[in-house]
């Protein structure tokens, strides 16, 4: 089976972790780094949950979506999330947010190796499984690193 989620491993996630400064850059976008990774945590953390939320797409559109999750594209620049709310960070400092994002993603597996059927709802890709929330996840994860120049284009 193909590695779906392959910058979780932990080989891959912590030396670009470490490369990432709290006064780095982005490429695109007003997030900065701290937001960043309190934006993956959030994600992560939601992908676990059972909390509604409006799908932005129509529903007949919603087949297709879920068939562009399945290919190797990559998230497009410049999409502005509703459900990103702005205001101050969670945590005290990168450090703190790098480690509960970490906590976050540990319990993402754990969660689904105990309730493997459950489906969260994705804001563009409608209520979605397990192996659909990793292939999310990687492409969102490879798409911030972009942003912040952990990861090549």
């Amino acid at each position: 089976m193909e590695q779906l989620f392959s910058l979780a491993q932990t080989d891959i996630l912590v030396p670009l972790l470490n490369r990432l400064e709290p006064s780095a850059t982005p490429a695109w976008g007003t997030m900065n780094a701290q937001q960043m990774i309190e934006h993956l945590e959030s994600t992560l953390l939601y992908s676990v949950s059972d909390q509604p939320v409006q799908v932005l797409v129509p529903p007949e559109k919603l087949p297709q979506m879920v068939e562009w999750l399945r290919t190797d594209k990559p998230l497009t620049r410049g999409f502005r999330n509703p459900l990103i709310m702005e205001g101050p960070n969670r945590h005290p400092d990168l450090q703190t947010a790098i480690q509960h994002m970490q906590n976050a993603l540990a319990g993402f597996f754990r969660f689904y190796a105990e309730n493997p059927a459950h489906q969260a709802i994705h804001i563009v890709f409608g209520t979605i499984g397990y192996e659909d929330w990793l292939r999310f996840h990687q492409k969102h994860f490879r798409h911030h690193f972009t942003q912040f120049g952990l990861l090549e284009a």
